[in-house]
C-alpha cells in the first residue's frame, strides 16, 4: 500500500471522537461526525510529473509540507512552490540529526537552492572497473553493469566495450547475444509477436529459450568474472590493487549453469526465493552465481508478460536491486574486497541510505506542525509576508549544545543574491562547444545539473530547442545531434543560452565559455574524453572545498577527472549568534569526540 495512503489512514485513526450534549446534558459520542467534517486524500505518484504536480495544483493548497527523500524531488517541489507562491514546510532527518525550516516567496525567506548542495563523491572509471577496493567500487560497478543487461542503450553503460576498436572484449558478444535473447534489441523486438505456433509448441520453445537464456547467461558470468578477470592479469592491469584479483572458477560457475537448467535444479536454489531467507544473509559465491541467473531468468519472464524493466538503477526496484547485491559481491569476492554485503547492507550503500530513527522523524514532523500552525495563523490574519518573523530554521542535535539543548532553531535566512532559481541569477558554463552537442548540453547540464523539467531554449532571436505538450517530438529533433558551434546562430565563446521552463516559473541565462584544453594535475591520469568535461560557475551553488563531507577515508581519486558515478554526504549548514555559517553537527558540544576525535558530517534528506 502506498504511503501517502497508510498516513491517510493513519492520521484518520487518530482523529478525536466528537461529541455532542442532548437536552438531558448528556454527552452523546458521534463518532460519524469526524467523517464529514475532515477528509485527506492520498494522491500516489511521482512528485515530477508535470502532467499531475504542476503549478496549478500547488496553488490548491494553503501551504505544503515536504517529507521527501532526495534532492532532485526536493528541488521539484521548492520550485513548484515558488512558481505558485505557497508557503513550503521544508524538513529532513538523518539518523539523529534533522532539521526544518519555512520557505516563502512573499516572507522574502532563503528557498531550497540558495545554498550549495555537496556534489557527488566521484570515484574514477579507471578505479571502478581496474582497482576497486572497496564494497561501494563493486555496487557502482553492478549498477552499471545493470544498464549493460537491461538499460535502454547498452552504449550508456561505463561497461560498454566497441567491438570495432583494436582490442577484442572478452564479454560484449554475450551481452549482446544476452539482450537479444531477452528482445532488448531492435531485431527482436520488430519480431515479436509473430508466433504462429500451437500452446503445447509454445511451451516446448519457452523451455526450450528458458534454457538457452541460463546457458547464455552462465557464459556471460563466465566471461565477466573469469575470463576478463584472466586477461587482466595477463596484461598486468592490476598492479595497482591492493590485492591482486583471483577469477571465480569457470567449473564452478558452469556446473551451477548445468544444474539450474536440469530438471531438478533444488541443489542451487536463489537464496532470495527460499522461506528462510533473510535480507541480513550473507551470499557465498555459489549463490551469488545463482542469483545472477535468475535476475536474468526473472527478468524475461517479466519482458514476456508484458512488464517493462527500468531503464535506470533502482534501489526500490527488487529486480535492480538483487542483481546489484549478488553481481558487486561476487565482484567482491574476485578482488577479496570485505565485508561481502547482505541485500539490506548493499540497500544502505546502492542508495546512500543512513537507517531512519523514529524519534528524529517525530521530532521534526512536530516542528512542521508547529511552523504549520504558525503559517496558517498569519494567513488567517491576512498577514502573508509576515511568516518569517514567526518561523525559524531549527535543527535537531545529535549532542546537547552547551547550553543543554537539542533543538537549535535560528532567524529563517534572507535569500541567497546569487540563487538562480528564486533570483533569476546568470550562470556561467565552460565547455568545448566544438565537441558538445545540444543532446549533451539538456541531459548533463540543464536537466541533471540544473534541474530542469520542460527546457526551452532560445540563441538570440533563434528557438534552438523546446519541450512542451504542445510541441511535437520531431520539431527540435534535427538540433539535439549537432554540435553546439553549429546550431542556428552558433554557441561560441561568449553566447548567451536563454533558458526558460513555463512549469517552473523559472528563467537563467547560460553564459558560455568556450574551452578545450583542460589542465591536467602531476598526479593525475591521462585526461580522457576532454569534450565532455565542464565547470559551472557564477550564480549556481557548488560546493567549496571546504564545505564537502568527509569521513576520514577514501580519498583516492578526490581529483581525478573521469566520468561520473558517485556516493554523497551532504552538510546541514546553520547559522549561528555572529551571522556565520557553521555545520549543523558542530553546534553541538564540541567538547564530546567520536570515533577518533573524528566530526562526522552527514547528510539530511
Amino acid at each position: 500500500m502506498p504511503k501517502c495512503t497508510v498516513a491517510c489512514n493513519a492520521a484518520l485513526a487518530m482523529l478525536p471522537t466528537t461529541t455532542t450534549t442532548t437536552n438531558s446534558n448528556e454527552k452523546k459520542s458521534n463518532e460519524d461526525s469526524s467523517s464529514t467534517t475532515i477528509k485527506y486524500i492520498a494522491h500516489h505518484g511521482n512528485v515530477c510529473d508535470n502532467s499531475r504536480f504542476n503549478v496549478p495544483y500547488i496553488k490548491t493548497f494553503n501551504l505544503v509540507l515536504n517529507a521527501l527523500d532526495n534532492v532532485t524531488a526536493r528541488r521539484r517541489v521548492n520550485r513548484l512552490c515558488l512558481a505558485a507562491e505557497v508557503p513550503l514546510i521544508e524538513a529532513g532527518t538523518t539518523g539523529y540529526l534533522g532539521q526544518i525550516t519555512v520557505i516563502d516567496k512573499k516572507s522574502n525567506t532563503e528557498c531550497y537552492e540558495c545554498q550549495e548542495k555537496p556534489t557527488q563523491k566521484v570515484y574514477p572509471i579507471c578505479t571502478i572497473r581496474s582497482t576497486p577496493s572497496m564494497p561501494v567500487h563493486t555496487i557502482v560497478w553492478a549498477k552499471e553493469l545493470y544498464k549493460l543487461f537491461f538499460g535502454p542503450k547498452v552504449e550508456e553503460s561505463m561497461l560498454f566495450e566497441d567491438q570495432s576498436g583494436d582490442e577484442k572484449s572478452t564479454y560484449m558478444d554475450l551481452v549482446m547475444e544476452l539482450r537479444s535473447h531477452l528482445g532488448l534489441t531492435e531485431e527482436e523486438s520488430e519480431g515479436a509477436n509473430t508466433n504462429t505456433n500451437t500452446k503445447e509448441e509454445q511451451d516446448k520453445d519457452k523451455d526450450a529459450a528458458l534454457a538457452k537464456l541460463k546457458e547464455i547467461a552462465g557464459k556471460v558470468i563466465v566471461a565477466l568474472y573469469h575470463t576478463e578477470i584472466q586477461k587482466q592479469l595477463d596484461m598486468d592491469r592490476f598492479k595497482t590493487a591492493q590485492k591482486v584479483p583471483t577469477s571465480i572458477p569457470a567449473e564452478m560457475i558452469q556446473d551451477i549453469t548445468n544444474n539450474t537448467c536440469s530438471e531438478n535444479s533444488s541443489k542451487y536454489e536463489p537464496m532470495t526465493k527460499k522461506q528462510s531467507y533473510k535480507q541480513t544473509d550473507i551470499p557465498s559465491k555459489e549463490e551469488c552465481v545463482t542469483e545472477v541467473i535468475s535476475c536474468i531468468t526473472d527478468a524475461a519472464s517479466m519482458l514476456s508478460s508484458g512488464e517493462k524493466l527500468l531503464s535506470e538503477f533502482d534501489k526500490d526496484d527488487k529486480l535492480a536491486m538483487r542483481l546489484v547485491t549478488f553481481a558487486s559481491n561476487l565482484r567482491s569476492y574476485v578482488f577479496g574486497i570485505e565485508p561481502i554485503q547482505s541485500y539490506y547492507s548493499a540497500k544502505g550503500i546502492a542508495g546512500n541510505i543512513i537507517p531512519a530513527i523514529a524519534t528524529t522523524n517525530a521530532i521534526v514532523a512536530g516542528l512542521q506542525v508547529l511552523s504549520a500552525f504558525q503559517v496558517l495563523k498569519k494567513q488567517l490574519e491576512k498577514k502573508e509576508g509576515e511568516i518569517k518573523d514567526v518561523c525559524r530554521y531549527t535543527y535537531c542535535l545529535r549532542n546537547k549544545s552547551r547550553k543543554g539543548f537539542y533543538l537549535q532553531p535560528t532567524s529563517l535566512p534572507d535569500p541567497n543574491p546569487k540563487c538562480f532559481v528564486c533570483r533569476n541569477a546568470k550562470i556561467f558554463l565552460a565547455l568545448n562547444t566544438e565537441e558538445w552537442t545540444l543532446e549533451m548540453l539538456l541531459r548533463r547540464i540543464i536537466k541533471k545539473e540544473l534541474g530542469f523539467m520542460e527546457p526551452s531554449l532560445s540563441l538570440g532571436s533563434s528557438m534552438i530547442y523546446e519541450e512542451g505538450e504542445d510541441i511535437g517530438e520531431d520539431q527540435y529533433s534535427m538540433n539535439l545531434c549537432k554540435k553546439l558551434v553549429d546550431l542556428p546562430g552558433g554557441v561560441k565563446d561568449g553566447s548567451v543560452i536563454e533558458i526558460e521552463d513555463f512549469t517552473q516559473d523559472l528563467e537563467v541565462e547560460l553564459h558560455i565559455s568556450h574551452k578545450c584544453h583542460w589542465e591536467k594535475k602531476d598526479d593525475e591520469a591521462d585526461v580522457e574524453e576532454e569534450e565532455e568535461k565542464f565547470v559551472i560557475s557564477g550564480d549556481k551553488p557548488t560546493v567549496s572545498s571546504s564545505e564537502k563531507a568527509s569521513d576520514g577515508k577514501e580519498q583516492e581519486g578526490d581529483d581525478d577527472d573521469d566520468d561520473d558515478l558517485e556516493i554523497v554526504v551532504d552538510t546541514p549548514v546553520a547559522v549561528t549568534g555572529n551571522g556565520k555559517k557553521r555545520a549543523a553537527i558542530d553546534l553541538e558540544n564540541e567538547d564530546d569526540k567520536e570515533e577518533g576525535g573524528k566530526k562526522k558530517r552527514a547528510r539530511i534528506d
